[in-house]
């Protein structure tokens, strides 16, 4: 049985901050803290911004035990934990490596988030074979739908939202950059607004939109009290603003586009979903990829059908080496030779249990 046990922090990126800015040997440690309190559960970690997605196999991981592993304050994370069994854990996978789930709509970078993941599991050898497998087909599925299809878009009905309900004469701030801030610039430029856009990277003068000012993103404090409106859609994971600009808002209307939010509930920004827009062109993505997602899980099984005796030979591979594992290291080998003595003990394992499986038929 596939389980997954998620804790979603996508309205609170900050509390994440830590974990998602470790390095790779950081994560390692606090996944084979995880590891060592689910020990006979194969499992695989995944990081992102906003999220820690810890997939298992038989048994769902405890979220006790992810908490622990990354200091995460237990009474925070009681409302932030979602778990799935089974298809609801793969729709939620495969849906994930598309981006479709993620705070910046369509992103593929969760795809090196899933990369790094599988070479954690590689490391500790505290996964499966068919984690592994399953990992990688979700991969090569999201490649093959980021090539076939645009998934990151945005509906111009943003932009006109705007439009049509700013003022000529009203001055907007627009902090972002990324596409979602171009779109609603580019609308309120062709009404005739004045319109100010912050750039993190001054010289990328490119992306902003002809008739649009191009201010420093670390200014942008300073240019609120020259601003009627300030319309925040960055495509960061922290705030642009916080409770310390309370003063510099009073009177001026303030809209929060970004998914993890830009500005917190305290300034009380008005928040996209809050818009009532309609979103016709993303509404028709996601039920065609709700459609391939079902279609390649249905493929996806059928094929471990097809593969359950390698799977179980892998399996047993990655258990001898886990045993192995302790004995490799005092070695002292560099890593070029450990991986090269693991690939050979991995192989020989491999056609042992399968030669072995082979005799027990023809008795």
């Amino acid at each position: 049985m596939l389980c997954l046990s998620l804790l979603d922090f996508r309205d609170d990126a900050e509390v994440l901050r830590n974990a998602y800015e470790m390095s790779f040997d950081e994560r390692l440690e606090r996944e084979k803290r995880i590891i060592r309190e689910n020990r006979k559960t194969p499992l695989l970690v995944i990081i992102t911004c906003t999220r820690i997605e810890v997939y298992s196999e038989g048994h769902p991981i405890s979220f006790e035990s992810i908490e622990r592993a990354f200091s995460l304050n237990h009474i925070l994370s009681m409302d932030k934990r979602h778990s799935f069994f089974e298809d609801d854990a793969l729709r939620h996978f495969y849906s994930l490596s598309l981006g479709l789930d993620s705070p910046l709509f369509g992103e593929d970078m969760i795809l090196s988030q899933i990369s790094e993941a599988r070479g954690r599991a590689v490391e500790t050898k505290g996964s499966s074979a068919y984690l592994m497998r399953l990992s990688q087909d979700v991969i090569s599925f999201s490649k093959k739908m980021h090539t076939e299809h645009k998934i990151r878009v945005f509906d111009r009905e943003i932009g006109l939202f705007f439009s049509a309900n700013v003022r000529k004469e009203e001055r907007v701030l627009i902090i972002g950059s990324g596409e979602l801030a171009r779109l609603v610039a580019e609308e309120l430029v062709k009404k005739g607004c004045s319109v100010m856009m912050t750039l993190r990277d001054t010289e990328k003068t490119f992306l902003i939109p002809p008739g649009a000012v191009a201010v420093p993103y670390d200014e942008r404090r300073k240019l609120l009290a020259g601003a009627d409106i300030i319309i925040s859609a960055s495509s960061g994971i922290y705030h642009t603003l916080d409770e310390s600009d309370k003063p510099s808002l009073i009177g001026k209307v303030v809209y929060d586009l970004a998914e993890p939010h830009d500005i917190p509930d305290e300034l009380e920004p008005i928040r996209l979903k809050e818009l009532g827009i309609r979103t016709p062109v993303r509404d028709m993505l996601i039920e065609t990829m709700k459609g391939r997602i079902e279609e390649r899980i249905k493929a996806f099984k059928s094929d471990i059908e097809m593969r359950e005796e390698s799977l179980r030979a892998e399996d047993f591979s990655i258990s001898v080496l886990r045993r192995l594992s302790q004995t490799i290291e005092s070695l002292g080998l560099g890593s070029e030779k450990r991986k090269d003595l693991e690939s050979a003990i991995g192989e020989c394992t491999r056609k042992a249990y399968i030669e072995k499986e082979r005799m027990a038929r023809r008795r």
